[in-house]
């Protein structure tokens, strides 16, 4: 009987420098899949928002639902907040944060500036343009056959993971001017949740709209500026 043949040293080293390249060339894959299950996962929940807010339409006579979580120094009515109002049509917290949201302003974490005792309770928010208290022109749009087109209009966003309006629960779309517009609007909400360049027209993020659909979407194809994007209703086509 022949004795069983060893591996020699150098066919142990390519074995392993095989075994290192697979291995170099599968974690990237591996981390795309699962960046890309997040991404779906938080367009499920945004849906799944979009769905509870059909069901709040019906039983309030089409009315929208209201913002009220503050930013910056502000206060609002965070009774009368939509993660309030909302809270029995969508039936569980895990839909206010998205599986993409790396925030440091979770509790207990740190605290939103400038504020020393106040977090991140949402990672979603709502356009502005559609809670009666925040919109900066147009409307008020109190109910929804007051938008002239739902399927056309922004109704939920990300938010920005940092900064003053990581607390909140809405941007100020009006505020977004300037040269660089995506990046004053990065300030506010997360643009590049779901990847692209960031601070840019190509940035990637999940929306949801008014008539209950959602979208994978880059910034551009929601916002270019003042007359021509989806947040304003007037101009939203």
């Amino acid at each position: 009987m022949r004795p069983g043949r060893a591996f020699t040293l150098i066919e142990l080293l390519v074995v392993i420098a095989i075994i290192t390249l697979l291995v170099g060339i599968l974690l990237p894959v591996l981390a795309r899949a699962r960046h890309s299950a997040m991404a779906m996962q938080c367009l499920s929940n945004i849906r799944q928002i979009e769905i509870a807010h059909s069901a709040y339409l019906i039983d309030h006579d089409g009315a929208l639902m209201q913002v009220g979580l503050p930013h910056g120094a502000m206060t609002h009515d965070e009774q009368g907040a939509w993660i309030n109002t909302l809270k029995t049509y969508y039936g569980t917290e895990i839909l206010l944060q998205s599986p993409l949201d790396h925030s440091p302003h979770w509790e207990p974490g740190t605290p939103v500036p400038p504020s020393s005792s106040r977090y991140r309770r949402t990672s979603y928010g709502v356009n502005n343009f559609l809670s009666v208290n925040v919109v900066p022109y147009g409307g008020p749009y109190l109910k929804i056959e007051h938008v002239p087109l739902p399927s056309a209009t922004v109704h939920v966003l990300l938010m920005a993971y940092e900064g003053k309006f990581a607390g909140s629960d809405h941007p100020h779309v009006e505020n977004w001017g300037g040269p660089n517009k995506p990046a004053v609007a990065s300030t506010q909400i997360k643009i590049d949740a779901v990847g692209g360049p960031p601070r840019s027209y190509d940035s990637i993020s999940n929306w949801g709209f008014l008539d209950g659909h959602a979208e994978t979407l880059r910034f551009s194809e929601v916002f270019v500026d003042f007359t021509d994007n989806h947040f304003d209703p007037q101009v939203a086509r």
